[in-house]
């Protein structure tokens, strides 16, 4: 059998680019499933590296501690629990679109003004741009 390596706080913020303050307050928040809270020096395999990692995604996915423990809770609960997992990630994954629509949304304001701004400075004809620049605040 294959000896689980074991690693320390330093080497796991190394590994997961994350300070050791930040490892420890996962630690307290109960963040990881496998490790206790009341441990001075804790110490992580390498299950609890990846599940470090996964927070990160998580916390991309914009998921907030409370929901980051309870996600961790129902992980450690067992595979009971991956119907109500899976619908946290559903209405994650549905706020998410949401703001990419919104954020898309807002590129494409701004790629229609920077258009309409070239048409009006690279425009030839005589008032042509002062009629552009009038009619500014009708676009769009």
């Amino acid at each position: 059998m294959l000896e689980q390596k074991i690693y320390s706080l330093k080497t796991v913020a190394e590994k997961s680019d994350y300070a050791e303050k930040d490892i420890r307050h996962f630690v307290r928040a109960e963040l990881i499933p496998s490790i206790s809270k009341d441990e001075k020096n804790p110490r992580f395999d390498e299950f609890d590296l990846q599940w470090i990692r996964t927070i990160r995604h998580l916390q991309h996915c914009h998921m907030t501690e409370d929901e980051i423990r309870r996600y961790a809770n129902l992980y450690a609960a067992g595979s009971s629990t991956i119907p109500e997992r899976k619908q946290m990630l559903d209405e994650k994954r549905q706020e998410l679109e949401a703001e990419i629509y919104d954020l898309q949304s807002g590129l494409d304001f701004i790629s229609y003004r920077q258009e309409y701004y070239d048409r009006i400075r690279h425009c030839d004809i005589d008032g042509a741009a002062q009629i552009l620049l009038e009619s500014d605040m009708c676009m769009f």
